[in-house]
Parts: structure tokens; C-alpha cells; sequence
């Protein structure tokens, strides 16, 4: 079974259509992958440029015109993306679920936190803010907007608030502090009474 080559006019339109696609994610971004703009871009880019040379090669494609290469890390919209995710990180570390999860993290067991997710949770706040940083706008696109962990951060710490804490055991160097702070505040040494 022989297959039949694309007549020029479907390779036209397929031209328009990706030419379309470009032009889009030029304008707004896309925010369904996990890359920069500029990489899908230029990949586009690319497959025009075959397009066209396979067009040209059938005698069409004269006047279609190739979109400019753009730089890797371009980001449509990036002050736009850089503004939402610090709205959202702001917004994350000011609600009280959070500043309570954090309180009470130190003190719960490695079941408890298995059990309630805090340290993913936690992480992903704190995941938002290094990108933020960074600057990294594809992880900021991704997951800087607002409200998007505010109920997740909410079940956690409802998890949280119906747990038990265990007193955690003091460690060598408290210990140590504490043996050394014998004295009572207010109270007199033996070095009081010393005639100098």
C-alpha cells in the first residue's frame, strides 16, 4: 500500500495553522507545558521552516513568511506571572493554617508527618517562593496562583490541630544549659557575699 503525499494546499493550511500556534503562544504563553515559551517557539519556528522548504520543493510557498527566532528563556506575560506568584506567596504566608503548620512541624513524629503530608505541603509553599527568587517563570506560570494551595494548606492543618504532640526529648546541648542555669533569677550566689 503506497502512501499518498499531502497535496500542497493541506501543507498551506497546516502552515497557517502552526503560523496561528505561534503567534498565540508569542502573545500569551503556554501555559500547559513545563518549558519556556522560547523553547516551543523555536520549536514551531523549526517546523515551519520544513514546512515552507517542502512547500517551495512543490513549487508553492513563496510567500509565506517564517517567524523570528526568539531567545530560549523568553516568557510571554512574565512581569504578569511574576506579579500573580508574589500575590500568591504573600498570600500563603499570611494565612494562619500556614504560620500554624510551621509552628508545629518541629514537634511531630515521622509518622505524623507521614500521615498528614505537612512536609509537601510546606514544601510546596516553600517551592513557590525559591522559584519566585529565582525567578524561575515556568514553575511560577505553573503553580503561582493565587489560592491555589490555600485549601490544601487548610485540610493539613485541620489534620494537624486533631493530632496529639509528644514532648520532644531535650537535646545534649539544652541539657547542658540547663544544668549550667542553676541559679534562681533573683536569687543570691555565694559570689553576692564576697568583701571586696
Amino acid at each position: 500500500m503506497m502512501v499518498q503525499a499531502k497535496p500542497p494546499k493541506v501543507w498551506e493550511q497546516e502552515f497557517a495553522r502552526l503560523s496561528y500556534e505561534w503567534e498565540k503562544v508569542y502573545a500569551y504563553g503556554d501555559a500547559d507545558s513545563m518549558c519556556t515559551d522560547g523553547a516551543i517557539l523555536n520549536r514551531i519556528r523549526q517546523e515551519l521552516i520544513e514546512m515552507k522548504k517542502k512547500l517551495d520543493e512543490m513549487g508553492g510557498g513563496g510567500v509565506l513568511a517564517i517567524p523570528p527566532e526568539v531567545q530560549k528563556g523568553f516568557m510571554a506575560c512574565a512581569d504578569e506571572i511574576r506579579m500573580q506568584a508574589q500575590s500568591a506567596v504573600q498570600e500563603y504566608l499570611a494565612l494562619e493554617d500556614y504560620r500554624y503548620m510551621q509552628a508545629v512541624l518541629p514537634k511531630l513524629s515521622p509518622k505524623q508527618k507521614r500521615n498528614t503530608h505537612i512536609l509537601e505541603v510546606s514544601g510546596k509553599v516553600r517551592g513557590l517562593a525559591d522559584a519566585l527568587a529565582e525567578d524561575n517563570l515556568v514553575v511560577l506560570r505553573e503553580y503561582g496562583t493565587p489560592g491555589m494551595f490555600s485549601e490544601i494548606i487548610a485540610e493539613t492543618a485541620k489534620k494537624l490541630r486533631g493530632l496529639s504532640f509528644k514532648a520532644l526529648p531535650v537535646s545534649e546541648t539544652e541539657q547542658e544549659e540547663i544544668k549550667e542555669d542553676w541559679q534562681v533569677e533573683g536569687q543570691m550566689s555565694i559570689y553576692d557575699l564576697a568583701v571586696v
